[in-house]
């Protein structure tokens, strides 16, 4: 949904609840009161994901009818604190692949994922299946973006001369993004130098709708 919609829907809200903006954050402790003001006159160009949850309550909304279609809401754990996320793209869990999406991060679907910590976050769509013992094809992933400590054993997005890979590290001598899959056709891909490869972030959650 695009911030005008947004503002749209927001304003339509609260005309159904009788209450002005700075009237309804006061409803909700941890809203500022001129939070939900602010976004309306522009000031603020969208909410924040640690915020859009209370924005929510203070319209007697969920998240998923404040947001609209197309925005879904991945979360079973009621009462946890809740990031949104965008999915942003695709990433191969097999051959490298250049990165394809161009759409505004304004006009991309909201994935709402509980208890992820501290981190920044976006979501990719997996294609492929070189990691499907953990993430089959057509899977979502969680990327932390702040996290590119690399640990052996754990799960990484990896950009290689600017295309992405989805792979599992191993600190072995030398190092190599190795598959985790079912399909013995997948090889590992070694990594001569350290400058040949960057960590885009770690893998912190994989879904799979069924």
């Amino acid at each position: 949904m695009k911030g005008t919609e947004l503002r749209q829907r927001v304003s339509d809200r609260l005309g159904q609840l009788q209450l002005g903006p700075v009237e309804a954050a006061r409803r909700v402790p941890g809203l500022e009161r001129n939070y939900i003001s602010d976004f309306l006159s522009g000031k603020k160009r969208s909410f924040s994901q640690a915020k859009i949850h209370l924005v929510a309550e203070a319209l007697d909304l969920t998240v998923e009818e404040l947001t609209g279609p197309g925005r879904r809401i991945i979360s079973d754990r009621p009462g946890s604190k809740v990031n949104l996320v965008p999915l942003i793209d695709i990433v191969t869990a097999g051959r490298l692949t250049a990165p394809s999406s161009q759409i505004p991060l304004d006009d991309v679907p909201l994935l709402a994922f509980a208890d992820l910590g501290r981190g920044n976050f976006f979501a990719l769509r997996v294609v492929g299946d070189s990691m499907d013992r953990v993430s089959p094809d057509g899977s979502i992933i969680v990327v932390n973006k702040d996290d590119r400590q690399l640990v052996s054993g754990k799960y990484y997005v990896f950009s290689i001369r600017g295309e992405t890979t989805y792979k599992m590290w191993q600190a072995d001598d030398p190092p190599y993004l190795a598959p985790y899959s079912t399909n013995p056709l997948n090889k590992p891909r070694m990594i001569k130098r350290k400058n040949d490869f960057e960590v885009i972030g770690r893998v912190k959650r994989t879904v799979l709708d069924l």
